[in-house]
């Protein structure tokens, strides 16, 4: 069942960008497709908790392959849908809209980007990143968007931000393990690095790729904009201090971003 609806919600995807350019609709029927593949998802990753025999036969392993398959194509179909769906949002007025939507008290404006980062959140669950964290912030997620501003704006927003806080640190430690991870293992090839004259900032370079093309990129890309939102709501300035106190120092400008791209000026 979950399987058809999965294909109609992708089929109904196709026919409304063929025939339609109705951002809300889009909006709307990209977060039912964002679910249906979610769910989908859920259910083959549950397919495949359980191990396999020592003595299990050849063609055993080979469906396990395919359903392996499966669900990381869902993963990547999952990146598309939200990066169209970031699109589509930012088109009908992004952060902005959702900060007039939320002073005048229509915070149900919020419930589709609130549903595409939970949809975010449990992807990184199911693809093994600490699934109980994820778990955690999926429920207070849930719990904000069924809330709403009943108990007033101020209160509702302030709590939302610590949740979107928490979803950023999560992105922000996968990104920060990934980096670690990365140049241990290319260390094994410095000699080849250094007699093909590759700069090592080339290792960064790969692992910030990587990341920009998973899911958790797209989960980072939604809390900026509702924690852009949110700020704006509470009348907060758009962005974090990180080190309060005052900088001394000499300011260093380069001619070029990267050696890696040499045609590229600051």
């Amino acid at each position: 069942m979950i399987i058809i609806e999965s294909l109609i919600d992708v089929q109904r995807l196709d026919n409304l960008e063929e025939s339609s350019n109705a951002l809300d609709k889009s909006i709307d029927l990209l977060l039912k497709t964002a679910q249906s593949l979610n769910a989908l998802r859920e259910v083959i990753v549950k397919g495949l908790e359980s191990g396999l025999r020592n003595d299990a036969p050849d063609a055993a392993i080979a469906m396990r392959q395919k359903w392996r398959l499966c669900e990381i194509g869902l993963e990547d179909y999952s990146f598309v849908l939200l990066s169209r769906f970031l699109n589509a949002l930012e088109a009908v007025g992004g952060a902005q809209q959702l900060k007039e939507n939320a002073e005048s008290k229509n915070v149900s404006s919020w419930n589709d980007p609130l549903g595409a980062l939970f949809i975010g959140i449990s992807q990184l669950g199911l693809s093994g990143w600490k699934p109980e964290e994820c778990t955690a912030i999926g429920n207070e997620l849930l719990a904000w968007k069924e809330k709403g501003s009943e108990d007033g704006k101020a209160i509702w927003a302030l709590r939302l931000k610590a949740t979107l806080d928490r979803s950023r640190r999560l992105t922000e430690e996968y990104s920060e393990v990934l980096l670690q991870m990365f140049p241990q293992k290319v260390e094994i090839y410095i000699d080849a690095r250094k007699a093909l004259g590759i700069p090592e900032n080339s290792v960064r370079t790969y692992t910030e790729a990587e990341i920009r093309a998973g899911v958790i990129f797209q989960v980072s890309k939604l809390c900026t904009l509702l924690l852009k939102a949110v700020r704006s709501t509470l009348g907060s300035q758009g962005w974090d201090v990180i080190v309060p106190g005052a900088a001394h120092g000499t300011l260093v400008q380069h001619v070029y971003l990267s050696p890696l791209f040499p045609n590229v000026r600051v």
